[in-house]
């Protein structure tokens, strides 16, 4: 069932905005007026418009001014966006939906109010009645009565005569009519039903009265069938037998899951709080339960499934042992298999940040995984401590725009975070956190940026703004511990990051890495030390490094450490020296995999330093340190691969000559078992 309401968030969980702004009250109108006049004039005062205060500011830049011509005059002149719609059914007291009135939620809108005929605002006062899953709420106004209330009929007949009264498209109170066609039970229990009617509904119509031929309410329009010419109201006689001392919080069993996770768990949650209460406070009280309920909810899919979340559990096992190096953002996620894989979004997109500098995304689930490669005419530490040239950079993708039909004006700029502060997840890697809000549309854009030396990952989500700290800041903490990215970039590039050490990785502590164009690379770690000079490879600013982290295990704990080392000549040439390391593969991986493990330590080819020319480069490599005779019996085993390769066709004297000159300075201080 798809909500009806303009540009508000409906209740916690549903919400579908329509940008088109506000709009002042138009002329009741009727496209069958059988109704009596007296009975329009009451419909006509005692329908009111829900509304919220538009922001005073907008602090976004556009590519252009922004073509507001475009929306009707009453809308872009209105203070108000219209959400939705509300009427009297006494002198004090005030229906809606309840998704309407946005308890619970973190909205930038912090106050709801109606407004009437004659273009009078009223806020929200005291809430009398309420029901999260039957989706009504009876309030009460600050210092405002009327003597204009709509009559009830809690009994009302199937297939007779109704009318839709509501502020369709936010553009004022109209009414349209249809037949009151069927019932449908609610979906869950089938405790009560929905009323089903065919009179025309439009977003903006969610709160209006369902009237019959008498004008009295038999129920409040809800819902718009997705699939068919129906619509859904809540019927008035669940209004009329509500409790006046307890609001209702029930959700049935909601399916959650994480979106890297296939496990989904389901728990209802019903609660009563005492009635009457303020907005404010009901408001406070209801987000303090959805927020417990959803903390709940991921604990519980964390907790229950602990064994066979990554990196734990048989499923995690080829991944640990195969993880590769990759210079765009992976998501280890659970595949159709039980397997963890390290997946790349479908669909990616690149775009030119100008000045060597480009920005790649693409989108899995509802998060977007980004690598940026930071223009030259920028520094790492401006990237990472100007919030707003940063998102400057990422509106240049194009991500971000604002709808005022027909056209979309693209958002050049979302100015300074909102939020900026520091986040360490499990791996000890160093995550900046930022959030940025988008008025226009009550929506945040939320970042989690991982340095690295040319640049920059981000994961980032924009969602409604009521989301984002019950829902969505929690989750991205949790998918932080599932990103992967290699460490690369130019030794200029890795000069200036090497200086930021607030904001290197933790196991970033035991390396030590020089370098100096015009005598010696320099790299030492706990596990290794290696170093050439120019002699032996080439080097100068543009030489390129690469480390890529692999998952080890460190009394009995899952830990990231350096197991991959790539040095090239400069980013694009393939003469380079390459380092990794290889554990022996536990007993339950494949066959394949049991079968390389025996090449290598055998030194069979390729390992056995014969030279070969593949993809336009001839390689070698060769096995460091030399294999034990026992070492074939031991799970804790492991060996290195050294390589050397060189573009074109090169003899074994010359590649021999080269590998030999490097081994010659390279030490391994980790123990074979």
């Amino acid at each position: 069932m798809k909500r009806l309401h303009n540009n508000g968030i409906p209740g916690i969980f549903f919400c579908c905005l329509l940008l088109l702004g506000c709009a002042g009250i138009d002329p009741t109108a009727s496209n069958n007026p059988s109704l009596t006049s007296s009975t329009l004039e009451i419909i006509s005062n005692a329908v009111m418009e829900v509304v919220v205060p538009k922001p005073q500011e907008d602090p976004l830049e556009y590519e252009k001014p922004l073509p507001l011509d475009l929306l009707p005059y009453s809308i872009r002149t209105d203070k108000y966006y219209s959400i939705g719609t509300a009427f009297a059914i006494s002198p004090e007291e005030f229906v809606t939906v309840a998704h309407v009135m946005k308890l619970g939620s973190e909205s930038r809108y912090k106050e709801i109010f109606l407004r009437d005929r004659q273009g009078h605002v009223y806020p929200v006062a005291d809430i009398l009645k309420y029901s999260l899953n039957r989706d009504f709420v009876v309030f009460t106004l600050h210092d405002a009565e009327t003597k204009y209330y709509l009559p009830i009929n809690a009994a009302p007949h199937i297939n007779q005569k109704v009318y839709a009264v509501g502020n369709a498209l936010g553009q004022g109170i109209v009414i349209r009519d249809g037949l009151y066609t069927s019932e449908t039970p609610e979906e869950e229990a089938g405790r009560w039903n929905w009323i089903r009617f065919s009179a025309a509904a439009s977003p903006g119509n969610s709160g209006g009265p369902l009237l019959d031929v008498d004008g009295k309410v038999i129920g409040i329009v809800r819902g718009k069938s997705p699939s068919e010419n129906l619509n859904y109201a809540v019927p008035i006689a669940e209004v009329v037998k509500a409790p006046t001392d307890k609001a209702d919080i029930h959700i049935g069993r909601l399916i959650y899951r994480l979106d890297n996770m296939d496990m989904t768990v389901r728990k209802s949650l019903d609660k009563k709080l005492t009635l009457p209460k303020s907005y404010d406070k009901l408001s406070a009280e209801f987000k303090s339960i959805i927020t417990e309920y959803f903390q709940h909810l991921r604990g519980k899919i964390l907790s229950e499934n602990r064994e066979t979340i990554f990196p734990r559990g048989p499923g995690s096992t080829r991944l640990l042992y195969d993880m590769t190096h990759s210079d765009f953002p992976l998501l280890i996620a659970k595949g159709r298999d039980d397997h963890w894989t390290a997946m790349t979004p479908p669909n990616r997109k690149k775009a030119d940040l100008g000045n060597n500098g480009s920005l790649s995304y693409g989108k899995y689930g509802k998060t977007y995984l980004m690598l940026m490669r930071k223009p030259d005419s920028i520094q790492l530490k401006t990237l990472y401590s100007d919030s707003k040239q940063f998102m400057d950079l990422i509106c240049k993708s194009g991500l971000f725009v604002r709808y005022i039909p027909p056209e979309k004006v693209k958002i050049i700029s979302l100015g300074k975070a909102e939020e900026d502060y520091g986040m360490t997840d499990t791996y000890g890697r160093k995550w900046i956190v930022r959030t940025w809000l988008s008025e226009f549309d009550d929506t945040k854009i939320v970042t989690f940026t991982l340095p690295v030396p040319d640049g920059c990952i981000i994961v980032l989500r924009k969602i409604p703004t009521d989301m984002v700290e019950i829902i969505d800041m929690p989750e991205l903490k949790i998918l932080s511990d599932f990103v992967f990215i290699s460490y690369e970039g130019l030794f200029k590039d890795w000069r200036e990051f090497l200086t930021l050490k607030d904001l290197l990785p933790d196991f970033f502590s035991s390396i030590h890495i020089k370098m100096d164009p015009n005598d010696t690379f320099r790299f030492e770690s706990e596990r290794l030390s290696f170093f050439y000079g120019p002699d032996i490879m080439q080097m100068s600013e543009n030489s390129f490094l690469m480390l890529g982290p692999v998952f080890l295990q460190n009394q009995g704990k899952t830990v990231l450490d350096i197991g991959k080392i790539m040095v090239r000549e400069d980013r694009f040439d393939q003469t380079s020296y390459m380092i990794q390391r290889i554990k022996k593969p536990p007993a339950d991986l494949p066959d394949q995999y049991h079968s390389l493990w025996e090449k290598m330590t055998s030194r069979k080819f390729p390992y056995n330093r014969s030279a070969y020319f593949k993809d336009k480069v001839t390689i070698i490599e060769t096995v460091y340190p030399i294999p034990k005779s026992d070492m074939k019996d031991l799970s804790d085993a492991f060996i290195y691969i050294v390589g050397f390769t060189k573009p074109g066709t090169a003899d074994q004297k010359e590649m021999e000559s080269k590998l030999n000159s490097f081994l010659t300075n390279l030490s391994v201080s980790e123990k074979t078992p």
